[in-house]
């Protein structure tokens, strides 16, 4: 795990199948987390760009951003974060040196999942590649996160149920994102969904999902003093 000097914490945001709402799930933290007066840096991995694009869009300066997209990120980003309370890495969708080094440069891979049977296998790619990881002696708590719900269908239990067999290395989070149209909305004034409709439910669940990784890191330093 990466050990910046003030404490930051350090997120990936990542996993080997395109399409899980990677850059949705990191902009949407990263306003979150300004909003709540923390310091932010989003970092984007990804040659896309998504979460640059996102940042080019804000005329503000609630959150900051940068793009690394070489192999380097468990160096650089380390020595980043020391002016920062939060930084966030938003990967590209798929194998690569980047995102194995981001994984080296987190304290958190979240990986997101959408909840269909394809998604559910993709989910274990990505955890067999967590494992080879760990295997190097690179122990970066890993979760994994259901996105892109949809309201009153089986999918999200079934996809629940199906990801708790890798719970030993990657446990499901509480939080859950559902499949809402503000989403798209919001990303294309370059806003998060707690600026658009702070009181909606889509806000209301990226809050949920920040007060968790909070949460976990808080658990997670505990255990390493």
């Amino acid at each position: 795990m990466a050990a910046a000097k003030n404490n930051c914490l350090i997120v990936t945001i990542g996993s080997t199948k395109g399409g899980a709402g990677k850059s949705t799930i990191a902009s949407n933290l990263a306003v979150a987390a300004g909003v709540r007066g923390m310091k932010v840096l989003l970092v984007d991995a990804d040659t896309q760009a998504s979460s640059m694009s996102f940042r080019a869009l804000r005329e503000d300066g609630l959150i900051q951003a940068i793009a690394i997209t070489t192999p380097t990120l468990h160096q650089d980003v380390p020595g980043l974060a020391e002016n920062y309370a939060l930084v966030l890495i938003d990967t590209g969708g798929r194998d690569s040196r980047v995102f194995r080094s981001a994984i080296g440069a987190a304290d958190l891979l979240i990986v997101p999942v959408l909840p269909s049977v394809y998604d559910v296998w993709a989910a274990g790619d990505t955890l067999d590649l967590v494992r080879e990881v760990h295997s190097f002696g690179i122990q970066t708590p890993t979760r994994l996160l259901l996105n892109q719900v949809i309201a009153g269908t089986v999918m999200g239990r079934e996809a629940d149920e199906a990801l708790a067999e890798h719970s030993d290395i990657a446990p499901v989070m509480e939080a859950r994102i559902h499949h809402r149209q503000i989403f798209k909305n919001a990303a294309t004034t370059g806003k998060g969904v707690v600026e658009v409709e702070p009181k909606g439910k889509a806000a209301a669940e990226i809050e949920a999902l920040l007060s968790e990784i909070l949460a976990i890191n808080e658990i997670n330093m505990a255990k390493a003093q």
